[in-house]
């Protein structure tokens, strides 16, 4: 049998499944494109919204920032004028209390301001005491308290001046020391140091070279007559012969001399820093080396010099340091008449 005898030939049903399966492809072929197509442009989009929310989300943030920064910068000037408040508050509360205090004090009797007056004035005493030993200060200033104690006939302090006037009698039992009046001598003999006469005077030589020049000058002389004489008149200058009562009397040069006068000075000056510092034993020692001073360098027939000496003897035989007792017994006294008084009233 023929090849081409068997061959069944083509049906028009085979042919149409076949566009049916090129149409179907093609269809899906499409749906496919459509698909992706639609695909990537929700994707676009939702990147566009993504992108858009978040660049509003960054503008809400920075937004929040600065609402937090102006929340703080508030938060931080309230907390000032609450600081300014609470400040300016304290002060009133000060003053308030101060404005207290002045009406209680304005409120208080006079007999209380004369406990306060005498109060401060036995303070005053107590430091003079303590500080400069001013007896006579503190003696007067505990004469003034009792006199004014005196004429409060209403103020019953029988105590308190009892204590002052113990007080009173022991300054009184004490040697008083006159410091004013020891200084001013100290400083009149610190002036005096400078001329006072030595036991060997300074030469000078004023007179002599008047006389060599009024020999100079006279020109009727021969110049080998004024030589011999100017020479002798020199080597006269050169042996002197004094006579001295003292027994062995110190020479010294005109420097000396200088040295010397400022030195007593030194002593003098330092004797009086240690009478206003009451220390006795540099006083009486400065005082001491001043005596020996005048008793050796100085003429002791000159009237000047012996007042000086009967002068500095006298001081030698003060006492500057004396141990001032306390006052302790009138100011616990007035304190407790203050106390006595102010505890009704609280």
């Amino acid at each position: 049998m023929d090849e081409s005898s068997t061959k069944a030939p083509a049906t028009p049903a085979s042919s149409a499944m076949g566009t049916a399966a090129l149409a179907i492809a093609f269809a899906g072929l499409t749906l496919g494109l459509w698909a992706w197509w639609d695909g990537r442009d929700s994707a676009q989009a939702l990147t566009q919204n993504l992108g858009a929310k978040l660049a509003e989300q960054s503008k809400s943030q920075n937004q929040t920032a600065v609402q937090v920064d102006q929340m703080l910068k508030d938060l931080r000037e309230s907390q000032n004028r609450v600081a300014q408040l609470e400040g300016k508050l304290a002060e009133f509360q000060g003053q308030r209390v101060a404005l207290e205090e002045m009406y209680r004090d304005l409120a208080r009797a006079p007999d209380d301001w004369l406990l306060a007056e005498i109060e401060q004035t036995l303070n005053i005493a107590s430091r003079e005491l303590v500080l400069a030993a001013n007896v006579r200060a503190a003696l007067i200033a505990l004469q003034a308290a009792d006199q004014r104690l005196a004429r409060a006939d209403k103020l019953q302090v029988v105590q308190l001046r009892r204590a002052i006037t113990k007080d009173m009698e022991r300054l009184k039992a004490l040697p008083l020391v006159d410091t004013v009046g020891i200084s001013l001598k100290l400083d009149n003999l610190t002036a005096l140091a400078a001329t006072l006469p030595l036991a060997i005077p300074d030469s000078t030589a004023g007179g002599v070279a008047v006389v060599r020049d009024v020999r100079v000058n006279d020109g009727s002389e021969n110049i080998a007559v004024r030589f011999g004489r100017d020479l002798w008149f020199e080597l006269k200058q050169l042996i002197r012969i004094r006579e001295l009562d003292s027994g062995d009397p110190a020479l010294l040069s005109p420097q000396q001399s200088y040295f010397l006068r400022e030195n007593l000075k030194l002593r003098l000056l330092s004797a009086r820093t240690a009478l206003i510092a009451h220390d006795d034993v540099n006083y009486k020692e400065d005082i001491k080396l001043a005596r020996d001073m005048l008793t050796r360098y100085f003429d002791p027939k000159a009237k000047v010099n012996v007042n000086a000496l009967a002068t500095l003897k006298q001081f030698a035989e003060s006492a500057v340091s004396i141990a001032p007792p306390d006052i302790t017994g009138s100011l616990n006294a007035v304190r407790a008449a203050r106390a006595a008084r102010e505890r009704p009233q609280r």
